[in-house]
């Protein structure tokens, strides 16, 4: 009998055990492209680059290269010049081989937003935003990169706040550096923005492998003891017999 109630506590302290540290981990990412290296829309068409014109797809193939695209896989741009893939230029990716720039070319309103729309989200449940983001220069206001989460049918306007800024010079940030923001569901639609700024000479902040998910909740403590009450009878149980 004792055996049994050890197994059945046991069994139990690994469900406890299970859900406080999965907790955080409770589901894939719902971002679409997060590390930019799917070149290929769903419906097998691509995009062409406003400098040089390069098709996207033919980053598959390529060993080094950039241009600018106003729409990729998952993100489309809403504001400035558009998305900028780089490949081997400036840095290795910190995920796969290509990574973004969003203080793309040509000069002028080289500051550029991408914009990704991320749909059946739970109102009121909070999701993890990690990205990773790298300093392109040394120059202090250039390597900017704020991070926007609105509502999906909400157009854009100078009185939604940044929820997060990524900046930094290339001199004292030379490896990749992981960035990670929690945000809450206000409805079931929202749009996940990242947008350069500081000043718009073409160069500035890296973005890769970005990744969105639900955060489970973590369990009560109350649950926990429910969960390991029994471990401590059995304990006292043994020690007086």
């Amino acid at each position: 009998m004792k055996n049994k109630l050890m197994s059945m506590w046991l069994m139990k302290l690994s469900l406890a055990s299970f859900l406080f540290f999965t907790a955080h981990y409770a589901s894939a990412s719902l971002i679409v492209n997060g590390s930019f290296e799917q070149v290929v829309f769903d419906d097998n068409t691509s995009s062409k680059g406003n400098v040089f014109g390069t098709d996207l797809a033919a980053f598959a193939n390529k060993n080094k290269g950039w241009d600018v695209f106003m729409t990729l896989p998952g993100w489309f741009t809403s504001g400035g010049n558009g998305i900028e893939i780089q490949k081997n230029i400036v840095t290795k990716s910190q995920d796969g081989s290509q990574h973004v720039e969003l203080d793309s070319h040509k000069v002028g309103q080289s500051n550029s937003m991408m914009t990704q729309t991320v749909d059946s989200l739970i109102v009121g449940q909070m999701y993890q935003l990690d990205y990773y983001y790298k300093p392109r220069t040394n120059n202090i206001d250039d390597n900017g990169i704020n991070v926007y989460w609105y509502g999906s049918n909400t157009l854009f306007n100078d009185g939604i706040q940044a929820q997060h800024t990524s900046d930094g010079t290339r001199n004292t940030q030379t490896a990749w550096q992981l960035e990670t923001i929690t945000f809450e569901a206000l409805e079931s639609s929202m749009n996940l923005s990242f947008a350069a700024v500081g000043s718009q000479n073409t160069l500035g902040g890296l973005i890769d492998n970005v990744s969105l998910v639900q955060v489970a909740q973590v369990p009560e403590p109350s649950t926990l003891l429910l969960l390991l009450f029994p471990a401590g009878m059995l304990l006292v149980k043994r020690k007086t017999a």
